[in-house]
Formats: structure tokens, sequence, C-alpha cells
């Protein structure tokens, strides 16, 4: 996306290839008011989902409430800011993300290619404000970079700036590294923008952004009604009620963000012994177990991507020599907690998830992956799996790991947990996150998961003493739990 580094500002004067395309770009421009908008604030509400947590594999995506959404966007930066704040939309809670939310969770997330004192434009930062300081997010700067090329004048300014080729009112052309397709209605204003993304589980994953019900704002037209879907899926519904086009829009760059360092190549794995041939490995922030058996290791969850399941797994044959990974349990198909069992399956480990799980993954892994291709990709092979109804026991004589659908949970139809009974640990993907201190209690969250959870090991008379979870990096006791949703009382303050 070099030619949008500073080339944007004012009146659009770049020439585009080809009298038909800038015939009718030209008039898009014209339509909306682009060709003198340098910034702009809106703000609505609506719904948000969470993209990649359904309840049941291959379904919708969880709703939430959106009860603020403002953007400000300087398009001559560039830069944007984009501010939400949610609430529990399922009731009862249904699926992931974090939920079920307490009360209202505010993110605010930017973009900006000047850092403050200086009028360089040649590199652009991101960062998540609401803490005691701003934080860097350097992995996040080409999604947001695309997003803020994609709002209804910015993705006529990048068509001109990247040389659209048009066909009637549809236009193409490159950005961030992603085919944007363009159409525009019947009066040149922008309906509908589509690109493909990538996912670790699902490969290309299709986004559509529609924008209708166009109002005019001081010569600027605007759309009041956003709605975008990812894999046909919605992740974003949301009427505008205010719009100031022209409005002074400054985002600089804090001065901790580009002394921020650069995330490492490869995820850094953090090992800790839980017990003898017991492993449990973080990184990425998330973790997953090594269990050393007579012959082989079983490695529990592969989250995240690739480069985390390369990454651990390296640590895992430092840690256990000389045996395979013969087995990966998944303990569900969401997103975060399945995006890193593709490396297993191209270094022939079988995996092992619930029945209800084995049609999605097979579905889903044939999909083609041309914007991010992995392992499995480049080098094909059929996946083996192997599936649990309600309990499955892998043992070699000595030791034994105990696998048990969890029943009846809000967050996904088709989990599973593991537990140790010689070392008395459980994990599971998803239920109850330790927070970090010493209070169990998670403010931000209301105890219905946590809840499913201890009902189920109640009812399977497990005799857990700690817990080491997907979202912890480190083991607590299981008491942290039963305080956390009330069976025992909170610690004193």
């Amino acid at each position: 996306m070099r030619m949008l580094w500073g080339v944007i500002a004012g009146t659009v004067v770049m020439a585009i290839p080809g009298c038909a395309e800038r015939t009718v770009i030209t008039e898009a421009a014209n339509a909306m008011g682009a060709t003198n908008l340098n910034s702009i604030q809106y703000a609505g509400s609506g719904s948000v989902f969470g993209f990649g947590q359904a309840f049941v594999p291959g379904e919708r995506w969880p709703r939430f409430v959106e009860r603020t959404y403002r953007v400000e966007i300087n398009y001559q930066t560039p830069a944007m800011r984009l501010e939400a704040v949610r609430a529990q939309g399922e009731n009862p809670p249904r699926g992931g993300a974090a939920q079920p939310v307490a009360g209202e969770q505010r993110t605010v997330q930017v973009v900006s290619g000047i850092a403050k004192g200086s009028t360089s434009r040649s590199r652009a930062y991101a960062w998540t404000e609401g803490g005691a300081q701003p934080v860097a997010n350097p992995g996040a700067v080409s999604d947001r970079l695309r997003r803020l090329w994609l709002t209804p004048h910015g993705v006529i300014k990048a068509a001109i700036a990247n040389g659209a080729t048009a066909d009637g009112k549809v236009a193409t052309f490159k950005i961030e590294d992603r085919d944007v397709t363009l159409t525009l209605n019947d009066q040149n204003l922008v309906e509908r923008v589509r690109y493909l993304d990538t996912n670790e589980v699902v490969g290309d994953s299709p986004v559509e952004i529609t924008y209708s019900d166009y109002a005019d704002y001081g010569g600027v037209k605007f759309p009041t009604h956003i709605v975008e879907t990812q894999d046909g899926f919605p992740t974003l519904d949301v009427t505008i009620q205010e719009v100031k086009p022209n409005v002074s829009v400054s985002l600089e760059v804090p001065a901790n963000i580009p002394q921020a360092p650069a995330p490492p190549a490869t995820p850094n794995v953090n090992v800790t012994k839980l017990s003898d041939g017991v492993w449990y490995l973080n990184a990425g922030g998330v973790s997953s177990w090594a269990v050393e058996f007579r012959d082989y290791v079983v490695m529990v969850e592969g989250p995240n991507g690739e480069a985390r399941s390369l990454a651990v797994n390296e640590a895992v044959h430092k840690a256990i020599p000389n045996k395979p990974i013969q087995y990966v349990v998944n303990t569900h198909a969401h997103y975060d907690h399945a995006g890193g069992l593709r490396t297993y399956v191209a270094q022939g480990a079988t995996v092992i998830t619930h029945e209800r799980n084995k049609a999605f993954f097979e579905q889903v892994w044939a999909r083609p992956r041309t914007v991010a291709p992995d392992l499995l990709a480049k080098s094909p092979k059929p996946a083996t799996f192997e599936t649990v109804s309600d309990k499955k026991v892998i043992t070699d004589g000595s030791r034994r790991l105990e696998l048990y659908h969890l029943q009846n949970s809000g967050h996904n139809v088709a989990t599973l947990i593991a537990y140790l009974p010689g070392e008395r640990l459980l994990y599971y993907g998803d239920g109850y996150n330790p927070p970090a201190g010493d209070d169990p209690r998670d403010p931000a969250r209301t105890p219905e998961y946590g809840i499913d959870l201890y009902r189920n090991v109640t009812q399977l008379n497990l005799n857990v003493e700690r817990i080491a979870p997907a979202h912890s990096s480190r083991a607590v006791p299981y008491d942290n739990l039963k305080k956390a949703i009330g069976i025992l009382p909170p610690p004193s303050s």
C-alpha cells in the first residue's frame, strides 16, 4: 500500500489508468464527497459478534450489544481510532469471545503513521488505549490500516491511489496484500466491499462490508447502516447516528510505542514442570500440556496457529527427547483453541476431539489456503481423527489421561476436558480463567461458565486438586474456581 503514505491529501489528483476507471471512480468520489474529505468522525450503536466463537461448530457467531461504536479518521496521516463499548448480548450466555460479560467492556484500538515529534510517514504504529499507558500492537498494523482504507470514503481514496480497474460499477485493486472488490450502487455511492482474509482454522475467509441508507452531511454522503460479515455470518451490524466531516483528528503516536520491542520471530515458550512427565507450556498468551507416556507424547490443545505449534513442539522435544508426539487433544473448535491443530496433522499426529467436531474440521481443512498457506497446505495429507462421545482414556498401564465431554455448557456444545487422576490435575479450554494475583475472582465476567465446569467435575466425581487450563500461565488450586463462583468464601481483603 505504498501509494497511500502521504499522497492522499486534499484534492485527489492521481492518475487512474484508463478512461473508464477514471470516470467511474471520479464519479464515486464526487457523489460521496470524498475528494475534499480529509478527516471524519462517526458514531453509532448496534451489535458486534465473536468471530470463530460459535456455540455449535459451523454456526453463527455469538452476539454482543455494541453500545458505543465511535470512529475517528485522518486520511492524510493516515490514522484511525476505534472506540467500542460492548455488553452481554446472549442471554443466557451462548458461545465464546470472553463471555459472560459483566457490565460493559471498553476497547480502544488505534493505528497511525506519524510518531510524536516526527514528520516521517515511513512507518505506521498500532496500539491499544485504556491501561496505565498505551500498549503496542505491532501485529495489528496491516489489519487496522486495511480497515481504515475500507471505510466508505477511504475505499474510494484507496481505489484511486492503487490504480483500480473498473468494470461498470465494480472496481478491483489491492490493499495491504489483499485483493479488494468495490461495488457502487446506481447513485455511485459505495455499496459493498469484499476481500479475502485468512484464518488458521478455516483458511481463506471471505469478508463483506455493506454500506446502506445514506444521508447527506454538509455535502458528504455517509451510510447510516453498516454490516460486516466474515465467513457468511455477521461480525458487525451498527446504525450510525452521528457524522462529522472534516473535523480535527490528531492521533499522534505515544512516545512509548515506537520504543516497544518487536514481537519475536518465533514465539517464546515458557515451560513449567507440573509433575513427573507432565509439562505446562505457555506461548502466545495461551497454554497447553505435554503428557509423557512410555513410548509417545500426548499434547493437550493445539491453539493459536502454526508458529506457536512449531515453537511448542520444539520445546517438547527438548523436554521429552526421543519420543514422538502421537496425539493432540483438542478441547473444542473455537478458533483460538484449534488454530494450531493442522501443524500436528502435518507432523503425523492423530487429532482427538469430540465427535461433533470431526465433520467441521474435515470440511474447513479442505478449503483453499491461498492467502497464507501453511505446512499442511504445502504438503497435503489426510487428517487422522479419534473422536470422543462421553469419555476416552489414554493409558500405557502406568499413566492415565482421562478425557470427558463437558456436558450442558453454554460455552460450546462439543467441548472436552482433560484429567490426570494420578496427579489430580485438570485442563480445560474455557470456563474459568484464573486472574493474575491472589484474588481468584474475575470482575470482568459473571460465573455461569465456571459453574458449568464445577458441575461437570462434581458429577464426574473427579478428585481435582489443581487446575492448569488454557487461559492461564500457572497452575492454581481447584479451590480458586470454587471461590470464584461462590462455592467457597472469597479471600478476605
